[in-house]
């Protein structure tokens, strides 16, 4: 895409860290792609996107950050970055137990066929012409020859066979690390795109499975609770970044405290956290919403190496149910995943608004 000199990409690199920076994307070689084509040519596609979301928004989070790489710079059809390592390593994997088993089975049939190689040269005993014998004699060590190459080819495989599936466990690892957040051990913001996208394709598969069969059940209600820490900004401002941190792995440990079974707790931005509760009606989650509130309220946060008094914090907490519709076509036109941490978001809004250290329901 590029023919930049030294000098120009020297030039743009000092333009895009910045702006890369300050987003609340990791500093990831797609989101240096995604400002570099930003600041390398201001009349693109990109660029104006970009601009109208950073309008719009503020910045760009990991969910924006790859939308824009894939729509403006990724190759068509193409797959996030880990997937082709993990499928290839499958495939060599495949491959190589093919070519294990065939060099075994060769390896069978030359030491069957030397064997018999053996037996008739046995048999032809002395009365047997005395050109025969050299000649079997030089089949029957070709054939050695041959079941031990085969022999090395199959160690050569069986060695290979280990560095794949090395590789393939290392790809396993580095694509469930890069769902971490690595400050508080919950999801990152990629994790909860992908559980809530598989969260609500499930629903949307159920009810249409019981438009299609006139059944009166369909999938069981969906919550989705978005948490925000109270005046983070002045904790920052005031103790520093290093009690910041404290302070957000703390709420991250009631979170994952709290969260059930099949539930997803996540940091989905800097002070900003989500909890999707798949199976879990409103009520219930109206009541863990008032839980997880009471218990971060009650707690006190001491900084570390101070004897100060401990810091009171508190978040505050917006609650969606998933909206879904009635009837043959109610799957169709269920609410859709930006719609709901959206509305979900705007309750969180609303109990920041009506004085912080509540629970405010979506509408």
């Amino acid at each position: 895409m590029y023919q930049h000199s030294v000098e120009r990409s020297t030039e743009l690199l000092r333009k895009a860290l910045p702006l890369m920076s300050r987003q609340a994307a990791a500093l990831h070689p797609a989101s240096y792609a995604v400002w570099y084509a930003y600041v390398s040519d201001d009349k693109s596609a990109l660029h104006q996107a970009l601009d109208a979301h950073l309008a719009a928004h503020g910045s760009l989070d990991e969910a924006a950050t790859e939308a824009m790489y894939r729509r403006y710079l990724a190759e068509p059809q193409q797959q996030p970055p880990e997937l082709p390592s993990e499928k290839m390593a499958e495939e060599l994997h495949r491959l190589l137990d093919g070519m294990q088993a065939s060099a075994t089975a060769a390896g069978d049939e030359t030491a069957r066929y030397g064997h018999s190689l053996q037996q008739l040269s046995a048999a032809l005993g002395p009365d047997v012409p005395s050109a025969t014998p050299p000649a079997l004699d030089m089949v029957r060590e070709h054939t050695l020859q041959m079941q031990s190459a085969l022999t090395q080819l199959q160690r050569q495989l069986a060695e290979s066979q280990s560095e794949i599936n090395t590789l393939r466990d290392e790809v396993r690892s580095a694509r469930q690390e890069s769902l971490i957040d690595a400050l508080t051990g919950l999801g990152n913001r990629r994790a909860f795109d992908r559980h809530l996208s598989t969260c609500l394709a499930s629903c949307l598969a159920t009810d249409v499975a019981a438009a299609a069969l006139g059944a009166a059940t369909s999938a069981a209600p969906v919550c989705l609770l978005m948490i925000d820490i109270d005046r983070f900004k002045r904790v920052n401002d005031t103790y520093g970044h290093a009690f910041g941190d404290q302070v957000l792995r703390a709420v991250g440990q009631v979170l994952k405290a709290a969260a059930p079974e099949g539930s997803l707790a996540a940091r989905v931005g800097g002070e900003e956290f989500a909890l999707l509760l798949p199976a879990m009606a409103l009520e219930p989650a109206r009541a863990l919403a008032e839980k997880l509130r009471v218990t971060v309220a009650a707690s006190r946060i001491r900084r570390k190496g101070s004897n100060d008094a401990a810091e009171r914090i508190t978040v505050s907490l917006g609650l969606a149910l998933y909206a879904r519709r009635s009837g043959p076509d109610a799957a169709l036109a269920d609410e859709a995943p930006a719609d709901f941490v959206e509305r979900a978001d705007r309750a969180l809004y609303a109990a920041k608004q009506g004085g912080r250290d509540r629970v405010e329901l979506a509408a």
